[in-house]
């Protein structure tokens, strides 16, 4: 969570969320007057995420279709997929489609996954008009990587 540097009253999005394992520290480190909007392919697995705990952001939960991310625009300080990444039917569309949805000038998204996914995502980022900003190296077999327009 240090690494994605959030300051209190962020405005997160954990796209991919799952049941919302990063959701609530997302959250915590937003805090109370942050927001984080939790979004996945699967409905069922969002119910899982719950209420938020004493001094998180209040949390949304959004189910949404594989091809669109259905954040709204200009909004969101951080944009985070974890471990989903590689799962996207075209992860140039979909980071390309990421890019409205950040606070003009200072929103960024932040990937992190297996490094085996690296490549093909450094790829995709650059042809959808992201360079990397930072990149942490501290987790074992895999990166967090930083990108921005």
């Amino acid at each position: 969570m240090a690494a994605l540097h959030i300051t209190p009253g962020a405005v997160v999005a954990d796209v991919g969320a799952g049941g919302g394992y990063l959701t609530h520290r997302l959250a915590a480190a937003a805090g109370p007057n942050g927001r984080v909007v939790a979004t996945d392919t699967n409905g069922s697995s969002l119910q899982r995420i719950g209420a938020p705990g004493p001094g998180e952001a209040p949390i949304v939960t959004r189910a949404v279709s594989p091809v669109d991310p259905a954040l709204e625009p200009g909004s969101y300080d951080l944009i985070l997929l974890s471990e989903v990444d590689h799962l996207l039917v075209d992860r140039e569309a979909y980071l390309r489609q990421l890019v409205p949805a950040l606070k003009p000038g200072t929103g960024r998204i932040a990937i992190s996954n297996r490094r085996v996914h690296r490549a093909p995502l450094l790829a995709a980022a650059e042809r959808a008009g992201l360079s990397p900003k930072a990149e942490f190296e501290g987790l074992p077999a895999h990166f967090l990587l930083e990108v921005a327009p």
